[in-house]
């Protein structure tokens, strides 16, 4: 007889503060050969820089896996995080458009996102515009709640994103991956991974088009990512990891809905470039070192509306980063792990025609983990960062986890100092007559100190302006979301989102942005026969916005109604 699986998750913010719950963090679920259920617990890395189980991090981690982003069917890395607890999701209309997340209230700018490791945060504007960034090839995202400054330096006040991209294993494989819906909707993804001798890959890419649902409101995205690696004896690997994408968004209003832009545009090219020498040396030493390489091309185009006098504008930023990143492990005993860490970057912002500057950092950190009893798991480390403009900072921070396994019962606390460092825009914006400057090179950076705890039990199978009393800007106090997905029978899957988001403080004098609920839902059907050399066929479709729902996430601009995509995936061996 067949086995029926479900599972559930749910996350609930109260107060922009607390969060309850684990979207996706349970340990992973597989059926054993005699149909028993295997517990897995999931090994995460952007906590501690060094791969632990999820039960031995003090701190608050979400694991987003491959198989909930296949399952629920998202297409970019912004709506697998609406549903992390502590995180809120905000977008400025429909897809394609600037999309931020802020972490427990803290700002999109204390937040520091990764792409395999690699910091990706603008220079200029100091958060990632999550917008174009696809899931293709993603292995899993490691969402850390809280300050994160002691190893990962500035912007990590409120806590870190890491996008993780998947390794070549076993023999070749390869998919193709169609998809079309309402609005004009067209989606193409190839990809192909695997290993051959000491060599492994993991290569895609994917085509986007939108049409809109206003005019001017279109969007069309191309992207490639990639990952190869060589063996080296004892353990080594050589890897380099390249990702690419180059995007154009037509932005239809001149400032808010429905004060319309008929060719007001927006085209974005992003690269990154990482190459690591990952070596163990011996049983209780390895090391790893990173050099990689970012760069954002934005250029934004309004010219004159037909029939107007009115003047054109133009923009064109260049932002890039270049890193090396030096870390050493060491493992003097089997309950004790050290980490000393050694960075450098280069930072880059021209913006062209209003100021072209670079800045330099120099950090070094330690971190040292006790594994006590197979049940207590401490971890305390300390920061120095200096840098050319704002100078020298240096940040703490502790956390524990207890597992009480007897009950499946996890308690863990934290505590951690953080600072976000001035952006470019912060520093360097000259003034333009009647205006004053914007930028003051002689700002200092943002401070902050937190702490937090949390009960985890399983069961069967923000930080607030509170100086000021002021509402933050954009930033619900409550948020429920509740993700469900159901096997009724062999091959079918159903999934469904529900996401509940209260109104929000959107500035001094203006109405506040009214609450939302939205519902998406997606499903997927495995065919039992296969086509020449194509296996694994599947038949899926997503509705997002299932009721139709009127809202706005930004005030001044509507998300999109009701869309329907559906298509056909296959791998080929």
């Amino acid at each position: 007889m067949a086995r029926r699986r479900a599972w559930w998750v749910a996350g609930l913010v109260a107060g922009g503060m607390t969060a309850i719950g684990g979207a996706w963090t349970n340990p992973t679920l597989a059926l054993e050969p005699g149909g028993d259920i295997k517990r897995a617990e999931p090994v995460v890395v952007t906590a501690t820089r060094v791969e632990e189980p999820l039960e031995q991090i003090g701190a608050s981690v979400t694991v987003i896996p491959e198989e909930a982003i296949r399952v629920q069917g998202y297409r970019t890395v912004e709506e697998a995080l609406r549903d992390v607890p502590g995180l809120n999701v905000t977008r400025s209309g429909s897809p394609g458009k600037i999309t931020t997340v802020q972490i427990r209230g803290a700002n999109s700018t204390q937040i520091q996102v990764l792409i395999d490791g690699v910091r990706v945060n603008s220079t200029t504007t100091g958060d990632f515009d999550f917008a174009d960034l696809t899931v293709d090839q993603i292995e899993r995202i490691e969402v850390v709640r809280g300050p994160q400054s002691t190893i990962y330096g500035a912007d990590a006040i409120g806590g870190v994103i890491n996008v993780i991209t998947k390794r070549g294993q076993g023999a070749p494989t390869g998919y193709v991956d169609f998809e079309g819906g309402n609005y004009a909707t067209l989606l193409g993804r190839v990809g192909t991974s695997g290993q051959v001798g000491p060599g492994s890959f993991t290569l895609g890419g994917s085509a986007y088009t939108f049409g809109g649902q206003f005019p001017n409101d279109e969007t069309s995205l191309t992207s490639a990512n990639g990952r190869l690696a060589y063996a080296l004896p004892n353990r080594g690997e050589l890897s380099l990891v390249g990702r690419l994408s180059d995007a154009h968004t037509g932005i239809p209003f001149k400032t808010v809905f429905p004060d319309f832009d008929p060719n007001r545009e927006q085209t974005d090219r992003f690269w990154l470039l990482s190459f690591e020498w990952r070596q163990p040396w011996t049983a209780w030493y390895e090391h790893a070192l990173r050099v990689s390489a970012t760069q954002d091309t934005l250029t934004f185009r309004d010219p004159a509306d037909p029939g107007t006098t009115e003047p054109s504008f133009r923009s064109d930023i260049v932002t890039a980063r270049r890193e090396v990143d030096w870390l050493n492990i060491f493992r003097p005993v089997p309950w004790n792990t050290l980490t000393v860490g050694f960075e450098y970057q280069n930072e880059v912002g021209d913006n062209q025609g209003t100021f072209d500057r670079s800045t330099n950092t120099g950090s070094s950190f330690l971190q040292d983990e006790l594994k006590l009893f197979d049940r207590l798991f401490l971890t305390g480390g300390v920061r120095y960062d200096d840098n050319s403009v704002y100078g020298a900072d240096t940040t703490g921070r502790v956390a524990v986890s207890f597992v009480v396994r007897e009950t499946d019962t996890r308690l863990k606390g934290s505590w951690g100092q953080g600072f976000r460092a001035p952006t470019f825009n912060e520093l360097f914006f000259p003034a333009f007559p009647p205006c004053p400057p914007f930028g003051n090179p002689n700002l200092k950076p943002e401070k902050s100190e937190s702490w937090d705890g949390g009960l985890e039990q399983g069961l069967g199978d923000g930080r607030q302006d509170l100086g000021a009393h002021t509402p933050l800007r954009r930033t619900p106090k409550n948020r429920l979301a509740v993700t469900a997905a159901w096997e009724p029978w062999p091959g079918l899957t159903l999934s469904t989102e529900f996401q509940l988001v209260s109104s929000q403080f959107e500035g001094p004098g203006l109405p506040r942005t009214p609450g939302y609920h939205v519902v998406n839902a997606a499903a997927q059907y495995r065919l039992r026969w296969r086509w020449g050399p194509l296996s694994r066929i599947t038949l899926h479709v997503r509705v997002t916005n299932l009721f139709d729902a009127t809202y706005q996430e930004v005030a001044g601009f509507p998300a999109l109604g009701t869309q329907v995509l559906g298509g056909i995936r296959a791998s080929f061996e």
